[in-house]
């Protein structure tokens, strides 16, 4: 049996889950897995990108994913953190 752990939604968005699984003769934990799966396979092109994205940070080092977590330019964190390693 899968794990379980509780996500939170709109109460809106829950019965919603809720019909469909009834209508659909499924439950409620298929409906949602089902959606994930659809939702990933039709947005294949922007998950791809993401990861790009997310790999090109992560290769500019500790600098870089500080400066993308912050939402400001790798320059001022390598300017505030000064010249260390793996930064």
């Amino acid at each position: 049996m899968a794990s379980q752990a509780p996500i939170k939604v709109s109460a809106g968005t829950k019965e919603r889950i809720r019909y469909l699984a009834a209508l659909t003769d499924a439950t409620q934990a298929e409906v949602v897995d089902r959606a994930i799966e659809e939702y990933a396979a039709r947005h294949a092109d922007a998950i791809k990108e993401g990861i790009e994205r997310a790999r090109l940070v992560l290769a500019g080092g500790d600098a870089a994913v500080a400066a993308h977590l912050l939402g400001v330019p790798v320059e001022d964190v390598q300017r505030v953190a000064g010249d260390r390693p793996g930064s």
